[in-house]
C-alpha cells in the first residue's frame, strides 16, 4: 500500500505572505485532485494524528540560539524569514517581496512551516509501515544547524530522521537528493555521522556553490556521494545517477529508511532562474524518479518522499506523472 500525505491546511501559499518566488500556489492541490480522479478513496491527511514538533525535537538538529529566535521573539522570527526566503537584497531593499499585497503577516507562515516539518515525520512513519509514502511538501534540504537558507527554515529531512532514531523507530537512514541544488544543509547536519548516508545529484555550478570559500563555508561540506552535473552533460544525468545509486548500494550498509528529496526543478520548464543549468525533459524526469523508486523497492528499503524544489506553472506535472505511474 502506498500512502499520500496532503492536507490543504499545510499549503504555504507564498503570495498570501507577499512573497513573489515563483512556486505555483496550487501545485500540491492540482496533483491531489488529479490523483483523486483516478483513486476516489484518496482523502486528506487527518491533521489530528500529526504530532507537531516540539522545541526538544527541533533542538536535536538546530542550534538552540536559532530555535529561540524562531519560537521566542516575533521580531527575530521575521528577520530569519526575510533572510531565509531572500526577501531583502544587499542594499536593504525588498527583493521578490511586497508586503502591501500580503493577506497574512509573514511570521504567521511559520506555523504552516512547522506543520509541514511534522508531516514529513508522519509520512516517514507510514513509510516504515507500508514501504512507501509521499508528502506533498517540505524537503527543506538547505536549512543548516545555525539557520534557514534557500527557502527552507527547518531541515525536515534530518529532523525526521533524528526523531525516528530518538524514538528507536530506526537506526540508520539514507537521504537521496535529486533536487537541482546541492543538499548542503543535510550534508552540514550529518557530516561524520555513519548512521545517515547522503547522496546528492545536482548542478555542478550555480547556487549554492557559486560563492564563498570551499575550505570554510558550510555549503561546500560534501555529501557521502556528490554527483555534480555540468550544464553540458545533461544527457548523461541518468547514467550518472545510476552509477551513484550503485555506489550507494555497494559502499554502504542498507538502511532502515530512505528519504528521497524529490525536487522537480531539474525540469527544463522550471521557472526559477537558478535552476537553468539543468534541463531534463519530462520523459527524463520520469525515468529519474522510477529509477530511484525501483532501486529502493528492489532492495526492500522503505521510502519516504518529500516534494522539495519545483517552480512555475509546470512543476506539478513532474510529481503527478510519477505518482500516477506507481499508484
Amino acid at each position: 500500500m502506498k500512502s499520500i500525505f496532503y492536507n490543504p491546511v499545510c499549503d504555504f501559499i507564498m503570495p498570501d505572505y507577499g512573497i513573489l518566488i515563483p512556486i505555483a500556489p496550487d501545485r500540491a492541490k492540482k496533483i491531489f485532485e488529479a490523483l483523486k480522479n483516478k483513486h476516489p478513496n484518496l482523502t486528506f491527511t487527518d491533521m489530528s494524528g500529526v504530532e507537531i514538533f516540539s522545541r526538544e525535537d527541533l533542538e536535536r538538529v538546530h542550534d538552540k540560539e536559532y530555535i529561540s529566535k524562531l519560537l521566542d521573539d516575533d521580531k527575530s522570527l521575521e528577520q530569519e524569514m526575510l533572510k531565509c526566503f531572500e526577501l531583502v537584497n544587499e542594499l536593504g531593499e525588498y527583493h521578490r517581496y511586497d508586503p502591501t499585497i500580503a493577506k497574512k503577516s509573514l511570521i504567521s507562515g511559520f506555523a504552516i512551516i512547522l506543520k509541514r516539518v511534522s508531516m514529513t515525520y508522519a509520512s516517514s512513519l507510514k513509510a516504515l509501515e507500508t514501504g512507501f509514502s509521499y508528502h506533498f511538501g517540505a524537503g527543506m534540504h538547505h536549512a543548516m544547524s545555525f539557520g534557514g537558507r534557500g527557502f527552507g527554515m527547518l531541515n525536515d529531512i534530518v529532523l525526521t530522521i533524528r526523531k525516528l532514531q530518538a524514538h528507536q523507530k530506526i537506526k540508520t537512514a539514507w537521504v537521496i537528493d535529486v533536487d537541482a541544488h546541492k543538499g548542503d544543509g543535510t550534508s552540514e547536519l550529518t557530516k561524520n555521522d555513519p548512521t545517515i548516508i547522503t547522496l546528492s545529484i545536482h548542478m555542478k555550478n550555480g547556487w549554492p556553490l557559486d560563492s564563498g570559500d570551499p575550505l570554510k563555508d558550510p555549503w561546500f561540506i560534501p555529501s557521502n556521494i556528490d554527483i555534480e552535473v555540468d550544464e553540458h552533460s545533461n544527457r548523461e544525468y541518468l547514467s550518472l545517477l545510476q552509477k551513484g545509486l550503485e555506489k550507494l548500494k555497494t559502499n554502504y550498509p542498507l538502511p532502515d529508511l530512505a528519504i528521497v528529496v524529490n525536487g522537480s526543478d531539474p525540469y527544463e520548464l522550471d521557472e526559477l532562474p537558478s535552476t537553468s543549468l539543468l534541463k531534463l525533459t519530462k520523459e527524463e524526469m520520469l525515468q529519474r524518479d522510477l529509477m530511484v523508486f525501483h532501486f529502493l523497492e528492489e532492495l526492500k528499503i522503505p521510502q519516504s518522499y518529500v516534494m522539495a524544489g519545483g517552480y512555475g506553472k509546470h512543476s506539478h506535472e513532474i510529481y503527478q506523472q510519477f505518482l500516477e505511474k506507481i499508484l
